[in-house]
């Protein structure tokens, strides 16, 4: 009987095990393979210039002095820390998207530099 129990038990956590193996996911198991690469994420930092309704613009400095304005897509995802408004100083972590910038974390520095906590 106790000989029973022992066998059972261990067919029945095999079986269990090796439903688990065969239950993952095809691309948790080719993802050494040939996977594509994940979206690259970039960050900048700059001047506010514009704010619109699902974008806002950020002008950057270069290191030869020469201005480059950035446009930004803001959807449901995007997670924003204060207020967008023209003139603040903003850093943006974003990824390209189909030649569209969409920014994924914003930090708003107000104008006045003081930080609003």
């Amino acid at each position: 009987m106790r000989f029973r129990t022992i066998l059972s038990l261990a067919t029945l956590f095999l079986t269990c095990f090796t439903i688990a193996v065969w239950s993952q996911p095809a691309t948790a198991q080719t993802a050494s393979g040939g996977a594509a690469p994940a979206a690259e994420h970039k960050s900048v930092s700059g001047r506010i210039s514009s704010v619109g309704d699902a974008t806002f613009a950020v002008e950057i400095v270069k290191e030869n002095k020469a201005k480059q304005t950035l446009q930004f897509l803001v959807d449901d995802t995007t997670k924003v820390d204060g207020k967008l408004a023209v003139g603040a100083q903003a850093m943006v972590e974003y990824r390209s998207d189909g030649g569209n910038n969409l920014a994924l974390h914003v930090v708003v520095t107000p104008s006045s530099g003081i930080l609003p906590y």
